[in-house]
């Protein structure tokens, strides 16, 4: 395995925005950080997290407030945007082969394309992908030390 990890955008959400196994990708972001273990994420990820921001205002889940600064936490992680050479046809295949989203699938296929783990907290992309990725990994099955 690479040093580097890849987490997707719930999992990087629930980082600041406290929902179910919010401790724990808190305790997975904060070790990932003390260990200057690169966060990898493919260019999408800041939108689906704006979009997320935008859905939960709209859910009356925080104020506008609260979404702006939360937004400006997430701009701030450290998470490096990859996007190797053949990302998108790859991704594109592995989404029409194992009937997973293009955007989920961006996440799978990098964190295989770069030998590294995709932390999730997206069930159902995990048993979609449980018997032939099995690099992904879910937030639930982290343990806080």
């Amino acid at each position: 395995m690479n040093h580097a990890v890849v987490m997707d955008a719930n999992l990087l959400f629930k980082v600041l925005i406290r929902e179910e196994f919010s401790e724990r990708a808190q305790a997975l972001y904060a070790t990932t950080l003390s260990a200057s273990t690169p966060i990898l994420a493919p260019p999408h990820w800041a939108a689906e997290l704006t979009h997320a921001l935008y859905r939960l205002i709209r859910r009356r889940g925080i104020t506008l407030k609260e979404a702006d600064q939360a937004l400006s936490r997430f701009l701030a992680f450290p998470v490096q945007v990859v996007a190797p050479p053949e990302l998108y046809q790859r991704a594109f295949l592995f989404a029409r082969t194992h009937t997973v989203n293009t955007y989920d699938s961006l996440y799978v296929v990098l964190a295989q394309m770069l030998d590294t783990e995709l932390w999730t907290d997206d069930r159902r992309l995990l048993s979609s992908v449980r018997t032939v990725a099995p690099w992904v990994r879910w937030i639930g099955d982290y343990t806080v030390a």
